[in-house]
C-alpha cells in the first residue's frame, strides 16, 4: 500500500472508532445530554475556524516552500495561536462564571481548550501532509484517538462531562504527541512580519470565509433547534449530525493527499499531474460516496436496529442530509481550480449563498412565528449542500477557461494544456 493510501486507510479506520464512540454516546446518553454534547461540539468547531485564514494560507504555501521560509510560516502560525487562544479561553471563562447549570461551567472550560486543541490539530496535521511525513501523521492520529476512547471507560461517573472530554481529548493529544514525531515545526521566534502575514492572508482569507460559513451554518441549525424546540429535539438530530461529521472526514483525508502535488504541478506549470492527481481525488470521492449510499439503502435500517434500537425513526434525517452531502463533496475535485489559482470568488459566493439561505429560512420561520420540525431543518442543511455544490461546479466551468490544465473531464492526461 502507498504511503498516501495508508494515510487514507489510516483516517479510515479512525473514523470508524469515532463512529463507535457517536454510537455509545447515542446508547447511553439521554437526548437532552446529546443536544448538549451536540451544541458544544458545534461551538468547537466554529471556534476552531477563527484562524483568520492562517491555516489555509499557511497549508497552501507549506506545500511547495522549504527551509527559513517554512520556518518563518511556522513562527507566524504560533504567534497568532496565543493570542487566538487567550481569546477562547476568556470567552470559555465568561461562558462558565455565567452558567446557570453548575455541571455547565466545566463543559465550557472544555470547549474553549478543545477550541484551541482543534486549531494546532488541524495546523500540526496539514504541516505533516505539506511535508509528506504520512507515516508520522498515521501514528499521532492513531494515538489521540486511541486515547479519546480510552476516556470512555469514565462515561458511566459523569456521562455529559466524559463525552466533551473525550471529544476534546483527541485534538488535544494529538497537539501534545505530534512535535515528539519530529514531523512539525515548533516556533523559534514570535512576531508577525507584515509581508509575510499579508501573503498568508491573501492566500488563506477567503478560504476561511467559506469554511467558517460551513460552520456558522452549522451552528445556526443548532442553535435554532435548541433555541425553538429544545435540546431534547436536538439529541435526536445526533444520529444526523455523527453522519455528516464523519462522513466528510474520509474526503477531507483524500483531498489532503493529493493538494500538494496539484499546487507543485501547478507552479510548475505542468498541466498533466493536474489532471491526473484531480481525476484520482474524484475517483476516490465518487467511490466513496456510491459505497455510502449503498450502505444508507441497504445496511442503515438493520444495523440502526440492532445496535441502537428504537433509533429507526431518526434516520430520516440522515436521509434527507445524504443526497445534498453527497453533491457537495462531489463537486470538491471542481472546486479545487480556487484553491490551487489562489481565485476565490466563485467559492465564496457559493459558500454565502449557502448561509443566505440558511438565515432567510430559520430567521423568516423565526419572524413569522412558523416554527419548522426537525425534518424541515434537515431538508434545508441537504438543500444548502446541494445548492453550494451546484454553484462550485458552475465555477469551475467559468473559471477553467482560464486554466485549460482543469479541464480534466473527458480528456487524457498526457493531452493536458500548461497550468
Amino acid at each position: 500500500m502507498t504511503s498516501r493510501g495508508a494515510f487514507v486507510a489510516i483516517g479510515l479506520a479512525v473514523n470508524l472508532a469515532l463512529l463507535a464512540r457517536g454510537v455509545l454516546f447515542l446508547r447511553v446518553l439521554e437526548n437532552a445530554e446529546l443536544g448538549l454534547v451536540a451544541l458544544v461540539q458545534g461551538a468547537i468547531l466554529l471556534a476552531g475556524m477563527l484562524h483568520f485564514g492562517l491555516l489555509n494560507g499557511g497549508y497552501r504555501l507549506l506545500c511547495h516552500v522549504r527551509g527559513r521560509a517554512r520556518q518563518r510560516i511556522v513562527d507566524l502560525a504560533y504567534t497568532c495561536f496565543i493570542g487566538l487562544g487567550a481569546a477562547m479561553l476568556a470567552a470559555a471563562l465568561a461562558v462558565a462564571l455565567v452558567a446557570e447549570e453548575p455541571g455547565h461551567a466545566p463543559i465550557a472550560l472544555l470547549a474553549g481548550l478543545g477550541g484551541i486543541a482543534t486549531l494546532l490539530r488541524t495546523w500540526m496535521m496539514n504541516e505533516m501532509v505539506a511535508g509528506g511525513r504520512l507515516g508520522a501523521a498515521n501514528l499521532v492520529n492513531a494515538v489521540s484517538a486511541a486515547a479519546a476512547l480510552g476516556l470512555l471507560v469514565l462515561l458511566p461517573l459523569a456521562p455529559t462531562l466524559v463525552a466533551v472530554g473525550s471529544i476534546v481529548a483527541q485534538p488535544l493529544v494529538f497537539a501534545l504527541v505530534a512535535p515528539f514525531t519530529g514531523a512539525v515545526l515548533l516556533p523559534r521566534s514570535l512576531g508577525v512580519p507584515r509581508r509575510l502575514a499579508a501573503v498568508v492572508a491573501k492566500a488563506g482569507f477567503p478560504l476561511f470565509l467559506t469554511g467558517l460559513a460551513v460552520q456558522f451554518n452549522t451552528f445556526a441549525d443548532r442553535t435554532y433547534v435548541t433555541a425553538e424546540l429544545g435540546l431534547e429535539a436536538l439529541g435526536r438530530l445526533y444520529l444526523a449530525l455523527l453522519f455528516v461529521n464523519l462522513f466528510q472526514m474520509v474526503p477531507n483525508l483524500v483531498q489532503q493527499v493529493h493538494l500538494p502535488a496539484i499546487v507543485r504541478a501547478f507552479a510548475e506549470r505542468e498541466g498533466a499531474p493536474v489532471v491526473r492527481e484531480t481525476r484520482m481525488l474524484f475517483a476516490w470521492l465518487a467511490a466513496y460516496c456510491a459505497a455510502t449510499a449503498l450502505a444508507l439503502a441497504v445496511l442503515a435500517e438493520p444495523l440502526t436496529a440492532l445496535v441502537l434500537p428504537g433509533r429507526e425513526a431518526d434516520l430520516v434525517f440522515v436521509n434527507l442530509l445524504a443526497p445534498g452531502l453527497v453533491a457537495f463533496t462531489l463537486a470538491t475535485p471542481f472546486a479545487l481550480i480556487f484553491n490551487v489559482t489562489i481565485r476565490y470568488g466563485w467559492m465564496i459566493g457559493a459558500h454565502a449563498l449557502g448561509s443566505v439561505v440558511t438565515v432567510a429560512v430559520l430567521g423568516g420561520a423565526w419572524a413569522l412565528d412558523a416554527q419548522l420540525g426537525l425534518a424541515a431543518v434537515a431538508g434545508l442543511r441537504g438543500a444548502t449542500y446541494g445548492l453550494t455544490g451546484i454553484v462550485l461546479v458552475i465555477g469551475w466551468a467559468v473559471l477553467s477557461r482560464r486554466f485549460p490544465a482543469f479541464r480534466w473531464v473527458g480528456r487524457r492526461a498526457d493531452a493536458a494544456d500548461p497550468a
